[in-house]
């Protein structure tokens, strides 16, 4: 089905033109000297260095909130902080010494090797080059929450190596990267069943999967210090996705990003063009097993006028998107973003207006829920309107605050259901069974999203982090979003008592979730329903780590994830691990 929406995207466009001139004529561009606490001066670090692990949030960061599932997921063992905190970072701070290299090695229960390699070559005045290696895995069991112990496999090997190369107005810069994960389909929701039951009803109980990425990356970025000068960012990226179960995925994707001052105004514009092929999956268009190829073009120009205090962008978000089994899509909606601080550095006011089209991968589905059906095929997602406002700014010198509100309109949003068979009959209804790969249903969905979070340093050395997100969905036609939450909550803190001493806590929460169970049955009997609700109860995760700084050049960790002994589920059927640990050593050289 074809969409247009131009019309009412100029009519939006030219009511804020008039606003956006008034504000460019009080335009002075100063160049301010003055640095802002919550814009200190950070060392930079070229790439191989990607261990730093107290990163510095971005409070003044505001883009209009993306929608999608917001359970929370992390790694069986964190190797680094998982919320990481910022410790307050004061003007003038000297930059690292760095070394060639890093090399972490552990060990953990749940039979857990860890070995993570990181390495700079001499950095020379044109050009450097880096390259990081991981492996993380576990063989241990789980305990579902039905008691059933089985084994849970999983392991995750990385690899890249990138460079750059410096012009005397612009940088080059490229990668090679290999990422695999793989893992077993070991979880199952319901009573627990006997070996030959589970062999018998669930299709992939056990069965080994993996996913398999091979990425390549070059971008060209200009670095000129004039606005009045043409600056560019272009990339070219490639990748290719393999699954153990036969799915292949290649996708290129050739992006622009320019801009450029013209008088009082910035003009901008950000560009992109996607070729997707996909094999092996069960096309949902055509209802054949078989491939899908699609092409998407985006062109979304801007104007920006800035003053002292205040800022606003205009401008569209237009899309081609082309795919072999479908008609054509062309979408065109406004985006605006407008800022305004009465407060200088205390209190800054934003709003914006955001749509976008979610391109639904199957690598990004993968990502999203590694326990989906194999074969599937998922539609695209439009975020038609994505209203959002809010206010941040600074409570004290050593205080960060951001609070927003957001609502989405959104059009086939994708909700994970469980299937089976006769599954509450009597064995005369027929044979039974228990799917434990999730399938789909679609809906429309509004969704208002309430956002705060808050960064303090209560000394040089102690820093706690606090963030909250509160959900409420309206629905179009079913009755719940099904495994999603209406709050998460994390809070974290970092304390350092001496140079060599550090401790870390986080603590995770999911609020409750409603999981839906369908059962198909030949035979029709209001006695056995086939919509079933599941009760996920909310997750509380505890973790805790500390780190000893021995020399310069050698240092010693232990993380322990899951200290609070909760048995939780992420998806239905599939249990977390429980109390985990993780120690060892990092040595730099």
């Amino acid at each position: 089905m074809k969409r247009y929406n131009l019309a009412g995207s100029l009519l939006t466009l030219a009511l804020f033109v008039g606003w956006g001139n008034a504000i460019a004529q009080k335009d002075t561009l100063k160049l301010k000297q003055e640095v802002e606490v919550t814009k200190a001066y950070q060392p930079t670090i070229i790439d191989a260095v990607k261990i730093n692990d107290i990163p510095k949030i971005k409070p003044e960061q505001t883009e209009a909130p993306t929608f999608d599932y917001s359970i929370y997921s992390k790694p069986v063992f964190s190797t680094f902080d998982v919320t990481p905190v910022a410790a307050a970072k004061m003007v003038g701070e000297p930059r690292p010494e760095l070394g060639m290299g890093l090399l972490k090695l552990g060990f953990g229960n749940y039979l857990t090797p860890y070995g993570e390699l990181f390495f700079n070559a001499k950095p020379g005045k044109k050009s450097n080059f880096g390259m990081h290696f991981k492996h993380l895995s576990s063989y241990g069991k789980v305990k579902l929450l039905n008691e059933d112990k089985v084994k849970a496999p999983e392991s995750e090997n990385f690899g890249e190596i990138f460079g750059k190369h410096f012009f005397q107005k612009s940088t080059l810069s490229g990668s090679l990267a290999f990422d695999r994960k793989a893992f077993t389909y070991y979880g199952y929701t319901g009573t627990q069943l006997i070996d030959v039951l589970k062999e018998q009803m669930i299709p992939y109980y056990q069965d080994k999967q993996f996913f398999s990425k091979g990425t390549a990356n070059i971008r060209l970025k200009s670095e000129t210090l004039s606005a009045y000068d043409f600056n560019y960012d272009f990339g070219v990226n490639y990748h290719l996705f393999k699954s153990k179960t036969g799915q292949t995925e290649n996708q290129f994707v050739l992006s622009g990003d320019m801009h450029k001052k013209f008088g009082n105004a910035f003009g901008i514009l950000n560009s992109s063009l996607t070729y997707y092929a996909l094999d092996s999956i069960w096309n949902t268009s055509s209802n054949v097993y078989g491939k899908k190829k699609q092409i998407m073009l985006r062109a979304n120009p801007a104007v920006k006028w800035a003053t002292d205090n205040s800022s606003l962008q205009i401008g569209l978000n237009s899309t081609l998107f082309l795919d072999d089994d479908t008609n054509a899509d062309f979408l065109v909606y406004p985006k605006i973003k407008a800022e305004w601080s009465p407060v200088e550095r205390i209190l800054t006011l934003f709003a914006g207006v955001d749509s976008y089209l979610q391109h639904s991968t199957y690598s990004g589905i993968a990502a999203e829920n590694p326990y989906t059906d194999p074969y599937h095929d998922i539609r695209n997602t439009l975020h038609e309107y994505v209203l959002s406002g809010g206010f941040k700014g600074k409570l004290s010198p050593r205080t960060n605050y951001v609070a927003q509100v957001s609502y989405d309109v959104v059009k086939d949003q994708h909700f994970y259901v469980t299937e089976s068979v006769n599954l509450f009959y009597p064995e005369e209804a027929g044979s039974k069974r228990l799917n434990n790969t999730f399938s789909w249903v679609y809906d429309d969905v509004n969704v208002l999203k309430l956002t705060g979070e808050v960064l303090h340093a209560v000394s040089d050395n102690f820093s706690v982090h606090v963030l909250g997100n509160y959900y409420s969905y309206d629905l179009n036609s079913i009755e719940k979003a099904w495994q999603m939450p209406n709050l998460d909550l994390t809070l974290s803190g970092v304390y350092k008592p001496t140079e060599q001493l550090k401790f870390t806590a986080d603590i995770f929460v999911v609020g409750e979730r409603t999981a839906l169970l369908n059962d198909n049955s030949p035979v029709s009997s209001s006695t056995f329903p086939t919509a079933h609700e599941i009760i996920m109860d909310p997750i509380i995760d505890l973790n805790l780590g500390g780190e000893y700084q021995f020399s310069d050049k050698l240092n010693f960790f232990v993380r322990l994830n899951n200290f609070g002994f909760q048995k939780y589920e992420q998806w239905l059927g599939y249990t977390n691990k429980g109390f985990n640990w993780l120690s060892g050593l990092s040595y730099s050289f």
